[in-house]
């Protein structure tokens, strides 16, 4: 009789189960993850952003009106940090062995009852309070993602993105969460997800659409705030990879933005002004 094999460090730290889990079994590491969900956010929240401190409140925090505290990127950064998490909450739940058909269930679940413990901590926090904005973000983040995954066509044709270029220079006191200064979100319409350019050059390439804020999060290295919008031709960074083999690393780029891979076509909404592609360094 063949030996039993020895499981890797990854799989050990992962709980890759060693045999076939019952229904009943998947279901309960379900909820065992979203407990220790909750664990993880509560000791955060109480270590770095003062959770009960103060008595619940709620926080009026707007959308994307210029006089808000992000412009709006924070909304974005709940929207998109909402989909990764699905996407890593649905892995997760595929490597343990669950049908596809449910982890694109309870991946977003999971990621929103998690983003939606975060809020209802923030409203224990005197900086924060909690924000229905925020949930409404975290709901968009979560069904997108459900979205693109029960529909093929949707995930061939549109990536939604974070480009996060650091500034090392950067004098914003925030966590690594909220470095808004450093963040674009972007749309990017896939050309190859689309019969008729899917055989022809411009496989390779993209529309974009982009927001991002600058001067909200660091009044120092950006004196003027400022709520950019564009339009942008682009290069599909994981079409070309794919081409070239490489399977695994194409994928990430379904999901980060490479810098400097588009021409932008770029509004400040503040200023009511063009800025031409690239002429402001980031």
């Amino acid at each position: 009789m063949a030996d039993k094999t020895e499981q890797t460090t990854f799989e050990k730290f992962t709980f890759k189960p060693e045999t076939k889990l019952t229904d009943e079994e998947l279901k309960d590491r379900v909820l065992y993850t979203n407990l220790i969900g909750g664990a993880v956010v509560t000791a955060w929240g109480v270590a770095f952003w003062d959770y009960f401190t103060i008595s619940p409140v709620m926080g009026d925090e707007g959308w994307f009106e210029e006089d808000t505290k992000y412009g709006g990127a924070d909304k974005l950064g709940h929207l998109y940090s909402t989909y990764l998490w699905s996407l890593g909450f649905s892995s997760l739940y595929e490597y343990w062995g669950m049908e596809n058909d449910d982890a694109m269930i309870y991946g977003p679940l999971t990621s929103w009852i998690f983003q939606g413990l975060m809020e209802v901590g923030d409203s224990f926090s005197e900086s924060q309070g909690f924000s229905y904005e925020d949930m409404i973000a975290n709901t968009i983040g979560a069904g997108f993602y459900y979205l693109r995954e029960k529909y093929p066509s949707l995930k061939e044709k549109v990536d939604l993105r974070l480009e996060y270029l650091p500034n090392f220079n950067n004098n914003s006191s925030g966590d690594i969460f909220t470095k808004y200064d450093s963040m674009k979100y972007v749309m990017a319409v896939k050309f190859s997800g689309f019969e008729s350019m899917n055989d022809s050059f411009l496989k390779y390439g993209e529309l974009q659409l982009g927001y991002y804020t600058r001067g909200y999060e660091n009044e120092i290295d950006y004196p003027q705030k400022e709520r950019i919008g564009y339009v942008g031709i682009g290069i599909n960074v994981s079409e070309v990879l794919k081409e070239m083999g490489w399977l695994k690393t194409s994928k990430v780029f379904n999901y980060y933005q490479l810098p400097y891979t588009y021409i932008p076509f770029e509004r400040d909404f503040n200023s009511n002004s063009y800025i031409p592609p690239y002429s402001r360094g980031r």
